[in-house]
């Protein structure tokens, strides 16, 4: 790997067979200059540019940004227990140079989908709100808890290996008004913190992204009747479910995906009734 340009002692961009990288480690670009060989021993962390102006990079992006980026990915990982794609780095980082710039001028927003990405996303948001304390107490800055949705949606978004966030929001969307018609079925709030509760909202997460990537679900649809028998109310909400998605989205939902709708609203609502 020979060195584009040296951001500090720890940060570099790099060039290797044709493909360019954000490379990072201890000292690893230190007296480096333009052509010199990165001792790749040392890189801690590597993050593949793709279809991204170097220039852009070096104009628009401090590199304490992409510092702050990765150490919040590398911990993250750890935390989340999954490996986020290289474009996480760039779009994160431009988001925090963004949020750090309102902090200081004292402007705010949130986002209607703050309380849903608290719901669908919980792991991936408590860890972005530990990320926006850690940032306040180290940086003496004042950035909202609302912030955290906001850079739970780079989790997501990197962690499912989506180059578009717009998917990743109108996943959320989806899956928003799922439980709309839920609550709206059974005329009831449900307790987040309700294991089956958990499940339920996991499923749907993964039933959407099935739908999304035309992947089958393959099961034994020879009990699908007996079900609907044995939960009517659950399977006429399963229904309303499929009934949406073809309407509004043209998707096929399978008597496999009904039925284990069926069968995850079944043990939600009785448990929490």
């Amino acid at each position: 790997m020979r060195v584009i340009k040296a951001l500090n002692n720890n940060t570099a961009l790099v060039e290797n067979n044709d493909k360019e990288f954000i490379v990072m480690g201890k000292g690893i670009a230190f007296n480096k200059k333009k052509n010199d060989l990165i001792d790749e021993q040392k890189i801690e962390k590597k993050y593949a540019l793709q279809n991204e102006s170097v220039n852009r990079i070096l104009e628009n992006i401090r590199v304490e940004d992409l510092e702050l980026a990765n150490q919040i990915i590398k911990h993250g990982e750890e935390e989340l227990g999954y490996t986020f794609n290289d474009s996480i780095l760039l779009a994160l980082a431009d988001h925090l140079s963004l949020a750090l710039k309102r902090a200081k001028e004292n402007l705010f927003f949130g986002t209607p989908l703050e309380w849903d990405i608290k719901l669908i996303y919980p792991n991936e948001y408590r860890y972005a709100l530990r990320c926006v304390h850690m940032i306040n107490e180290t940086m003496d800055l004042k950035i909202p808890e609302q912030e955290a949705s906001f850079i739970a949606l780079h989790f997501i978004n990197a962690s499912a290996n989506k180059k578009d966030m717009d998917e990743t929001i109108m996943t959320t969307k989806i899956i928003q008004n799922i439980l709309n018609i839920v609550r709206r079925y059974y005329k009831r709030d449900f307790d987040e913190n309700s294991f089956d509760v958990s499940r339920f909202i996991i499923h749907i997460r993964y039933f959407v992204r099935r739908q999304i990537n035309g992947d089958v679900l393959s099961a034994d649809t020879s009990i699908a009747k007996i079900v609907a028998q044995r939960y009517p109310d659950d399977y006429q909400c399963a229904m309303l479910i499929s009934k949406f998605l073809t309407e509004q989205y043209g998707w096929e939902v399978s008597t496999s995906e009904e039925l284990y709708l069926t069968l995850h609203l079944n043990r939600m609502n009785a448990t929490t009734n």
